[in-house]
């Protein structure tokens, strides 16, 4: 069974300028604290069956594999022992010029409910500060 986490941001923007901005994740450490540094495998757009490591304050590195890419968003998926993750951050157009970027966070495995005893709190936080970082990155470009 596995445990879910959403942070549901809206933000003055079209989903296709935030998709872009979400995609782009080698710039997530210059506009969310909750990221110290990303490292990619590829060059250019983000693609399918890349791989990424992201490091984030507090946690040990994690390697991600894109799973799904698109105009408005991705998503992506990492294993370690005991736990597997899936990880989604898209933008959904409200009609109106603006949007909602959705983040999820999906964790599944042995050890993902005594792991979660500890992070909880940390994946909400950490999940808040990309939300908010999205929306001043968006306002900034």
């Amino acid at each position: 069974m596995a445990i879910d986490f959403s942070e549901r941001v809206p933000i003055g923007a079209p989903a296709e300028v935030v998709g872009r901005i979400m995609c782009d994740v080698a710039r997530w450490p210059r506009w969310t604290a909750s990221v110290s540094t990303v490292e990619r495998s590829g060059t250019g757009p983000l693609a399918v069956g890349e791989t990424v490591v992201v490091k984030q304050p507090k946690l040990s590195p994690s390697t991600w594999t894109v799973t799904k890419v698109g105009p408005t968003g991705f998503e992506w998926t990492s294993r370690s022992a005991g736990i597997s993750n899936v990880a989604g951050h898209w933008a959904t157009d409200a009609g109106d010029g603006t949007c909602v970027a959705e983040l999820t966070l999906s964790f599944a495995g042995p050890l993902a409910r005594p792991a979660l005893l500890f992070y909880s709190g940390l994946v909400r936080r950490y999940m808040a500060m990309e939300g908010a970082g999205l929306r001043a990155e968006v306002t900034r470009g």
